[in-house]
């Protein structure tokens, strides 16, 4: 059905003011964007809502509001990026909270697990996104708490965007790649050795979830990621296109006196 739509054309697309009222409540980001930027925001939004397939898992009832919410944290990651879509993602599955996976599945580095284990949420190499509601309206509302399973499982789906699930997204060039790989290695072998006070533990999995829980931080808490990790923030700055401490007020300090 994609192909044919592409191939003949479709009416240009129109962003439905019905969804506005959710976007502006229900997603804190929404509000922290210039003209431009939402301009360019409900272009992205409404081309997701019309190209992505949606299923619903477990008879859950899959609304608009539930789509549009999730299709602007997706948008979200492409706003500087001369993507306007995710061209590879063949649907995005909900589910009304986390799901338990069972069955044997690789875990990295060669070995499998058939221990059930919970997820949010999941991305399959030109396949499916799963993602729980449950966790993504959470990271909609509360980005001040640095998880977003919507920007998480849509970082891997850029990751994976050169062939290679690795942490490298595709970069300009052989020098931007260099520069990536020693900032992001030095910054994952870090966390790896001693933990990070901005990056949780399961950055240090590997370089693809390291990429994925950077992309999290970056959007959520940039002045802390700023602070602890300034190379990173840069790099991520630069391949999103994107300065979100600009837009993010600095969190208050209590100072305590000594």
């Amino acid at each position: 059905m994609r192909w044919l739509r592409r191939l003949f054309g479709t009416p240009p697309l129109q962003f439905d003011e019905s969804w506005r009222p959710e976007l502006v409540s229900g997603f804190q980001h929404w509000s922290l964007l210039s003209e431009a930027e939402l301009d360019r925001m409900e272009m992205l939004v409404t081309r997701f809502m019309a190209t992505i397939d949606w299923e619903a898992a477990n008879g859950f009832e899959l609304t608009d509001q539930i789509k549009v919410l999730i299709a602007a944290q997706a948008s979200m990651l492409l706003l500087g990026l001369d993507l306007d879509g995710y061209d590879d993602v063949t649907s995005v599955i909900v589910h009304p909270a986390n799901v338990r996976l069972r069955g044997n599945r690789p875990i990295g580095g060669g070995t499998f697990s058939s221990t059930p284990t919970i997820i949010s949420g999941q991305a399959h190499y030109q396949g499916p996104v799963l993602l729980s509601w449950a966790a993504a309206r959470r990271g909609a509302r509360f980005p001040e708490h640095g998880h977003n399973v919507v920007y998480h499982e849509f970082a891997h789906r850029l990751d994976m965007l050169d062939g290679v699930t690795d942490g490298t997204p595709p970069l300009e060039d052989k020098a931007a790649i260099a520069r990536w790989s020693a900032i992001c290695t030095s910054a994952y072998d870090e966390v790896r050795a001693q933990g990070s006070p901005v990056l949780r533990p399961y950055a240090g999995t590997n370089p693809a979830e390291f990429f994925a829980v950077a992309t999290e931080v970056f959007f959520n808490q940039p002045h802390e990621l700023c602070e602890h990790e300034p190379a990173l923030y840069e790099e991520l700055r630069s391949f999103y296109g994107q300065d979100p401490a600009s837009r993010v007020a600095r969190p208050h300090r209590h100072h305590q006196h000594s």
